[in-house]
């Protein structure tokens, strides 16, 4: 009998704590986001840029590295020439691949919560690891380095991706692209 109210006592101090918290981000890794970022990935190691056409909003902003690109449009022909002239037997192996739901109460990089930063949608973000593996079209070099790529989704689209990766690797490749184009 004297351990009733203890358990009581004890559930409610657990459940508060539990269930007290405003913030309620989550994380999957077998949603339909989670699987449409591993259905671009597989498509980019087939060649295959329509996919990436309809995986993408209108209003797409991109940063790789410390290049900015804007537009869906300027995308796909920086992706085109990836798949058609720079790589082929392009893999992306060890992908490990997860969405954030981030509540509107989670803080932003600015100090403020992702519910004043987008008042009117839930913040959502892809992350995707990878080691990126291909063979160079010109040189005929097979190349490997990690990379990290984020997707931003909106109403169904990516409207923003992060890529972060070494490139000397690419820009060696396109370096000899370029040069061969020149003879």
């Amino acid at each position: 009998m004297k351990l009733i109210p203890l358990f009581l006592i004890a559930f409610g101090l657990i459940s508060s704590s539990l269930f007290g918290e405003e913030e309620k981000s989550y994380l999957r890794t077998k949603d339909d986001i989670s699987m449409k970022v591993r259905k671009y990935l597989k498509s980019i190691s087939v060649g295959d840029t329509e996919y990436a056409a309809a995986f993408f909003g209108e209003g797409l902003e991109v940063h790789v590295n410390d290049l900015s690109i804007t537009g869906k449009a300027e995308y796909l022909k920086r992706l085109e020439s990836m798949v058609t002239q720079l790589f082929k037997d392009i893999q992306f192996k060890d992908l490990h691949v997860h969405t954030n739901y981030f509540s509107s109460e989670a803080l932003t990089g600015n100090g403020k919560t992702f519910g004043e930063y987008r008042p009117n949608e839930q913040t959502i973000w892809t992350n995707s690891w990878a080691v990126f593996m291909g063979v160079g079209r010109t040189t005929g070099k097979k190349v490997s380095f990690r990379i990290h790529m984020d997707f931003r989704t909106s109403k169904g689209k990516v409207v923003e991706m992060l890529a972060y990766y070494d490139p000397t690797q690419r820009n060696a490749e396109r370096e000899a692209m370029e040069a061969d184009r020149v003879k």
